[in-house]
């Protein structure tokens, strides 16, 4: 494992190349207008810490697990988030693309003018978060869980929904035509209504 920023740090304008922090611990580190490429994180614990201005292209932190830490003004670039848990999590303009995080948790988390385009988020866990200014873009949203989930100014297009749960939580989102048809199934299950297919 390369050298870890010390805890209760701020580490600024540095560029990290291939850096191994697998299973690494982090409390109160901040990184702020750092670029992070083919960073390997997977299975750590960040605790209380901040990435500013960062940039991460290609970085790998599945299975990461992070309490009340932040993304402010970051973009994820092909990035791997599989099984990861944003706890409580912070994400401020973040601008994400090509991601690949099935199973991700967002539990209890804020998004703040965040964009995802062409994601992999099947079995995302927005349980309790609040998103505003949220938008997402050719994301496969497969099995999400919404449940107790406050929107404003959300959008989904040319994403796929289907077999979310917590869909009425989606009140106020903005849906175009294809995204809603995914997520229909999804309603009527939550409503109670039996959808059959019909005969001639």
């Amino acid at each position: 494992m390369t050298d870890l920023p010390a805890a209760g740090t701020t580490t600024a304008n540095t560029a990290y190349d291939g850096e191994v922090w697998i299973g690494a611990e982090l409390d109160e580190v901040a990184l702020e207008s750092c670029t992070l490429t083919r960073l390997r994180g997977s299975g750590g614990t960040w605790t209380r810490t901040s990435l500013i201005g960062c940039t991460l292209e290609h970085a790998d932190l599945a299975g990461l697990i992070t309490r009340d830490s932040s993304l402010v003004r970051c973009t994820l670039d092909g990035a791997r988030l599989t099984g990861s848990q944003w706890l409580r999590a912070r994400w401020r303009q973040v601008r994400a693309s090509d991601l690949v995080a099935d199973s991700l948790s967002a539990h209890a988390g804020s998004w703040t003018d965040v964009t995802l385009t062409d994601a992999r988020l099947r079995e995302l866990d927005l349980t309790d978060a609040r998103l505003t200014r949220v938008r997402f873009v050719n994301c496969d949203l497969s099995g999400a869980r919404f449940t107790g989930l406050r929107c404003t100014e959300v959008s989904f297009s040319g994403c796929t929904l289907g077999g979310v749960v917590g869909v009425t939580a989606l009140r106020g989102a903005t849906l175009e035509w294809t995204d809603a048809t995914s997520a229909l199934p999804a309603l009527a299950a939550e409503l109670g209504i039996r959808v059959r297919e019909s005969h001639q």
